[in-house]
């Protein structure tokens, strides 16, 4: 899967961009605040509907736009055709077009432009609350199992309805009016998740048996509820301390992946190299079992490597991405090392305009 073209307009200091990128790994470098991480900015807003460094989207438009807007060509190798993606966003409203016609869910972007970003914020999967750890095996599984969007808008659903029955002084049948919904679909949702997990651990071990550094990290899915109950006990027992907390205790949505290095919980080891060194390399992980699972890879934004990694590390993962074939696009203050500027397209950025590098 790659992007072979792409337009950018109004997104911070890119008033007007077209590119057209190589299939592998493209470099972009320049000073700091030239443009860099706006383009994967872009991308990541086409892939997702949002930018992966802030959800607010006024703080992108660039200053005297009203709105946004990012258009690519994307090869798909389900697809025998190209496919044409494009998105416009504005303070007020949203307009995405897939192949020219309107698409009123984002899923639709998500699941055209799987996409992977690894950026300054990536270590909050390490220290971050559940919620981005349970963001980072849904997103594996969303690209793994068709059925699992329609599953978890269901559990939502019920979820929401609970939820606004126990805030409003509601009754015991209404309130668990709901439970036959949660308990079907939050059960699926965790057998799911059990399945990837269950895979992310073995090509986590497979990926990092010849990492120059020994790093035997944990994972241990806590499924959001006690391990000797079923769903609808769970429920039915936390039903008390729910009311007195306006809110379902018990479920999928509670979920978490404890991580541990070294006897300790990962999120408070004290060194920040390892926790970055870590989420890169659960990152990868992710991109293994899309391909797995898919036949093809997804695209790839890497925000400045060397302030994540340090060197040793920075030359596994650049000999990862060398071999795994996924389009990358990588940002870089200086130019990247010999290592893979030989495999790379090269673009300079200065003030929001982008050259290609020859060579």
């Amino acid at each position: 899967m790659e992007l072979t073209s792409l337009d950018v307009a109004s997104v911070r200091n890119l008033s007007q961009l077209h590119i057209e990128p190589s299939a592998g790994i493209n470099v972009i470098y320049g000073d700091n605040g030239a443009g860099k991480t706006s383009l994967l900015e872009a991308i990541s807003i086409l892939a997702t509907g949002k930018s992966f460094r802030s959800g607010r989207i006024e703080t992108i438009i660039s200053s005297g736009s009203d709105e946004l807007l990012v258009r690519a060509l994307l090869n798909n190798d389900e697809r025998n055709e190209p496919v044409a993606l494009g998105i416009s966003r504005s303070k007020e409203k949203t307009k995405v077009r897939v192949d020219g016609l309107d698409i009123k869910r984002l899923s639709e972007l998500a699941s055209n432009l799987p996409c992977i970003a690894i950026s300054a914020r990536n270590h909050e999967l390490i220290e971050g609350g559940p919620g981005e750890r349970r963001s980072f095996i849904d997103w594996i599984t969303f690209h793994v199992e068709q059925s699992y969007i329609d599953i978890t808008k269901r559990y939502r659903n019920a979820l929401q309805q609970r939820n606004a029955a126990i805030r409003s002084g509601a009754g015991t049948s209404l309130i668990t009016s709901w439970d036959k919904e949660l308990v079907t679909a939050g059960e699926q949702i965790t057998n799911h998740r059990q399945v990837v997990i269950r895979e992310f651990i073995s090509y986590f071990e497979k990926l990092t048996s010849n990492f120059p550094v020994e790093l035997k990290p944990q994972f241990v899915y806590r499924q959001g509820w006690s391990e000797n109950l079923s769903l609808q006990d769970a429920l039915t027992q936390s039903l008390d301390h729910s009311r007195r907390l306006g809110t379902t205790t018990a479920g999928p949505h509670r979920a978490d992946i404890k991580i541990r290095l070294s006897q300790h919980e990962a999120r408070y080891v004290n060194s920040r190299g390892q926790q970055k060194l870590l989420a890169v390399l659960m990152k990868l992980v992710q991109i293994e079992l899309f391909k797995s699972h898919r036949g093809q890879t997804p695209i790839l934004l890497f925000d400045d490597p060397p302030s994540e990694l340090d060197l040793q590390a920075q030359k596994f993962v650049f000999s990862f991405l060398k071999k795994s074939g996924v389009q990358v696009f990588l940002t870089s203050v200086d130019d990247v090392s010999e290592e893979i500027q030989n495999v790379s397209t090269r673009f300079h950025v200065e003030r929001g305009v982008f050259k290609k590098v020859l060579y």
